[in-house]
């Protein structure tokens, strides 16, 4: 098997990292990666990196606010289409104190589409995946945090953060050195394929 292929079937939602920092070049080679995802046309992206803890957790516990505020309010993206058995294990999961929605993780990526352009969420999905990829390659375990998606709706995130006004919050993203050095991931269905035509 080459690199490529065991960097993409080993990587594994980290939840739990060790407090060891990251270094910042490891962070932007993170992030150059990303960056080699295809686009169209004007490159659509950009990025906020928190490595402070307290910023961290802060944005965490205004998150969960944010969720508790408005499980009740079907006009959040996030919240559309939930139903009632979901909300309630989401105002579980919330009302913990002790939870963190970035997992304790040391670094903390935002990425926010430009007010511009064409097919932002496809094309910055794309952009975190080779973010998590290449964390991977780097012996750095990563995760994709949708609990943190309603900060791109919340203005005093976005001022304390200074996002650029029209930019839009796409993925959180957390990285660190995973606690547990060997993962794997559980085997996938194969059969996936419903038409096959030649």
């Amino acid at each position: 098997m080459n690199d490529v292929f065991e960097n993409i079937y080993l990587r594994r939602s980290v939840r739990d990292y060790k407090p060891d920092d990251v270094p910042d070049d490891i962070i932007k080679e993170v992030i150059r990666a990303g960056t080699y995802a295809p686009y169209v046309m004007n490159q659509p992206w950009s990025f906020v990196v928190i490595k402070n803890k307290e910023v961290i957790s802060r944005l965490s516990e205004r998150a969960k606010k944010l969720w508790l505020d408005n499980l009740d309010k079907s006009s959040v993206p996030e919240i559309e289409g939930l139903g009632d058995i979901e909300r309630e294990n989401i105002k579980k999961i919330m009302g913990r104190p002790e939870f963190n929605i970035f997992y304790n993780a040391p670094v903390l990526i935002l990425l926010f589409a430009a007010p511009k352009g064409h097919s932002h969420q496809d094309v910055c999905a794309a952009a975190a995946e080779n973010m998590m990829l290449a964390a991977r390659s780097l012996g750095i375990g990563s995760c994709w945090i949708g609990f943190g998606m309603p900060l791109g709706y919340d203005q005093d995130t976005l001022a304390e953060l200074k996002v650029p006004e029209g930019y839009r919050l796409m993925v959180s993203l957390v990285f660190g050195h995973p606690v547990k050095d060997v993962q794997t991931a559980p085997p996938r269905d194969e059969d996936v394929i419903f038409n096959w035509i030649t």
